[in-house]
């Protein structure tokens, strides 16, 4: 992947209508605005936005309690997967993290998105659990997969 021209950084409220973009176009429920800007305001929050010459091209959102994450959703812009945006942002992600001191780190992601769970598994992810019919798509019900990292690398 060329890096050229990329930024990642937190979240604006300047961002929030990109990021619902990129939701409409490529994720399976579209989150409200105000989750966002909660997203933004709440310490206790994590909302990063990854940037291509000055174009969102992913975020990634996620709780924080102590030294646990909870990233609640990773989502990179349709026309952009597959060209390690994910990697570059998650990796990012985990950084950011460690500076704050956060050490576990969770996600769950349905069993089906096999490229995302190629992410998470590559760069350290470990499957710990399955929750079985937990996301909706259409009238299909799908597992969930839970994966944990222990974010303590250097």
């Amino acid at each position: 992947m060329d890096n050229v021209g990329t930024c990642f950084s937190c979240a604006s409220k300047g961002d929030i209508e990109k990021i619902l973009k990129i939701m409409r176009s490529g994720y399976h429920e579209c989150w409200d605005k105000k989750f966002f800007l909660n997203s933004i305001k709440n310490k206790n929050s994590i909302l990063y936005i990854l940037k291509k010459r000055g174009c969102v091209v992913g975020f990634i959102a996620g709780m924080i309690s102590e030294i646990d994450c909870d990233i609640v959703m990773m989502v990179i812009d349709i026309k952009s997967r597959q060209k390690g945006f994910g990697s570059l942002l998650l990796s990012n992600t985990l950084c950011a993290l460690k500076g704050m001191g956060i050490t576990n780190i969770y996600l769950e992601v349905a069993v089906n998105n096999i490229h995302a769970i190629n992410l998470y598994e590559k760069i350290g992810f470990r499957k710990i659990s399955t929750r079985k019919s937990y996301y909706k798509y259409n009238e299909t019900m799908i597992d969930a997969a839970l994966y944990q990292m222990a974010n303590t690398k250097n």
